[in-house]
């Protein structure tokens, strides 16, 4: 059973089970209803659960700021990501997908485009994410007759993931920036641009990617010294930017990166050389 704390509509009211707050949405499950009545929890179509009373504050202030039809329109757009992925969703994607939403919108209406240095990074990264950010965002566009720019594909693309796989946007907003600041290394050291639509280029991501996630774990790639000298004395130049790399991870992580990565960099930057050419 859930406490009543508070009616925002007919259809969504904030309550308190035995445990913790709860969003209740449901079709007239608001009506006529006073704090401190009880229902039963069943009676909601969907229940979301808010973490701590930060988090009730938070959201009860957005839909003071939000009108009903933008706050039904971000719980059309729960409802389409929970449909395109078969993995579970968290319930913070609530609290911060109306969040961003109320505040891209506001963007729009007064005609402040925001930059995303990281839409090519996320795309790489998080593609199924990235799709599904697609989708609500031609959802919203279609619904208002607007056209939210490709950066808040990016920026809900990250908020998908994070309620996938539980990740903090801060994590992941540091690997955006240490996949952008590599890619921009490389085309410095090599004098050329990078196709970011090419296979090289997602495979780079890739790695890049799972070598950030070795580092934060304290893992190691085994070494291979006789391999190691091979590559630094055929490919100098690749082997520097690989070094370099290395260096902006250990300085943006705080955490030692080992030597072994810097094999695993130059085979890349290689392939990147050879196919710049």
């Amino acid at each position: 059973m859930v406490t009543i704390e508070k009616a925002l509509n007919n259809n969504v009211v904030i309550g308190r089970d035995e445990f913790e707050e709860v969003v209740l949405i449901g079709r007239g499950i608001g009506f006529g209803k006073k704090n401190g009545d009880v229902l039963d929890i069943e009676e909601a179509d969907k229940v979301y659960k808010l973490e701590g009373q930060q988090d009730t504050s938070r959201y009860q202030t957005l839909l003071t700021m939000a009108d009903e039809r933008l706050f039904q329109s971000t719980l059309e757009a729960i409802e389409l990501i929970d449909e395109m992925t078969t993995e579970n969703i968290n319930n913070r994607i609530l609290l911060s997908l109306t969040d961003h939403l109320l505040f891209a919108m506001k963007r729009q209406e007064e005609g402040i485009e925001i930059t995303n240095p990281f839409v090519n990074e996320t795309k790489a990264l998080y593609p199924k994410e990235f799709r599904i950010a697609e989708a609500v965002v031609e959802m919203f566009n279609k619904k208002y007759g607007i056209h939210l720019p490709e950066a808040e594909v990016g920026f809900i693309a990250l908020h998908v993931h994070s309620s996938i796989y539980n990740r903090s946007l801060h994590d992941m907003n540091v690997l955006s920036e240490v996949v952008h600041q590599a890619i921009v290394i490389i085309e410095y050291g090599l004098e050329t641009t990078i196709d970011q639509s090419s296979i090289q280029y997602d495979r780079f991501v890739r790695h890049i990617s799972f070598c950030v996630q070795r580092v934060m774990n304290g893992e190691s790639v085994p070494s291979q010294e006789q391999f190691d000298l091979l590559l630094k004395a055929q490919y100098p130049m690749c082997y520097n930017i690989a070094v370099k790399i290395m260096k902006m991870i250990q300085n943006k992580l705080q955490r030692k990166v080992y030597d072994s990565e810097v094999v695993y960099l130059t085979m890349h930057i290689q392939h990147f050389r050879h196919y710049s050419k």
